[in-house]
């Protein structure tokens, strides 16, 4: 029998939190332009904004749908 996929995905831990973080770091880590903690920590900082900012989008604008209201997203 075939196993169902869980389209529910778990909330994230302090632990994988950190783990993806770590993550991102290796991986900026690698880019030629930037080569210090110093460069990495605001371009850190502001996709983890973009990324928070466009989660928070996609949940107002499905509340939207499912109330039957216009969605007005922050950044046109």
């Amino acid at each position: 029998m075939a196993k169902k996929k869980s389209t529910v995905s778990a909330q994230t831990t302090a632990q994988s939190l950190g783990s993806l973080i770590k993550t991102c770091r290796d991986i900026m880590r690698k880019d030629k332009g930037l080569t210090t903690d110093l460069d990495r920590l605001p371009m850190l900082t502001w996709i983890m904004f973009l990324k928070f900012l466009d989660d928070m989008e996609q949940i107002r604008e499905t509340e939207a749908k499912l109330e039957k209201k216009r969605f007005v997203p922050a950044i046109e």
